[in-house]
């Protein structure tokens, strides 16, 4: 008797892992972390100096992080939360750039359409958006920030004629004549415009 109780509490222990015994009931295990069946699949190469590069913008703030790729295979999770976790963070020093809506995708297409560079390394944007914030600002008599908003749209999209013709009347406004000049023969070899030709015949002519 004795016997066959001590082997029933043997199998009912090998069936339990420690974790019972610690915290009831036990944890549940995140999705992420259940070991997969088979072999897992690995698409990038592993080494000490490989990364691979996660974004993150929800319109207020922009997360970038570089996430190695470790040969172990330890998985690396990132949550995103609204709540207050006490953690110090570093001040934002430059506008997030909005997040392109299902419009700026025609205008993303527009923009590739006629063979110009786009920066991949550079955080995806709203055109649209942006362009209005920048309309805002000039409106408002902020010209430094209607400035920053297009050099966002520009880091993305460095030849976008439209908005290196608003740069240079920014700088214009801002008392840049030279770089405004500079921008304006710039988007010119992109993209010839008769207004801005002729303001840029004026400005050679001073």
């Amino acid at each position: 008797m004795i016997r066959s109780l001590a082997l029933l509490l043997c199998a009912s222990c090998a069936a339990r892992n420690y974790t019972h015994y610690l915290i009831e009931p036990a944890p549940a295990t995140h999705p992420a972390l259940e070991e997969e069946e088979g072999t897992q699949l690995r698409p990038f190469a592993f080494g000490s100096t490989t990364s691979m590069k996660v974004r993150w913008n929800d319109g207020n703030v922009i997360t970038e992080v570089q996430i190695p790729m470790l040969a172990s295979g330890q998985r690396i999770i990132i949550e995103h939360t609204e709540s207050v976790t006490g953690v110090e963070t570093i001040p934002a020093t430059r506008l997030v750039p909005p997040p392109p809506s299902l419009a700026d995708k025609t205008l993303d297409e527009a923009y590739r359409e006629r063979g110009l560079q786009v920066n991949p390394e550079a955080p995806e944007i709203s055109i649209s958006r942006a362009r209005t914030l920048m309309q805002e600002a000039l409106a408002g008599g902020n010209y430094q920030l209607a400035l920053e908003w297009c050099e966002l749209v520009l880091m993305r999209y460095p030849a976008h004629p439209e908005t290196l013709r608003a740069k240079g009347s920014i700088l214009l406004l801002l008392g840049e004549r030279d770089k405004a000049i500079e921008v304006y023969e710039e988007v010119e070899e992109i993209e010839s415009d008769p207004t801005v030709r002729r303001k840029l015949e004026e400005l050679q002519d001073r």
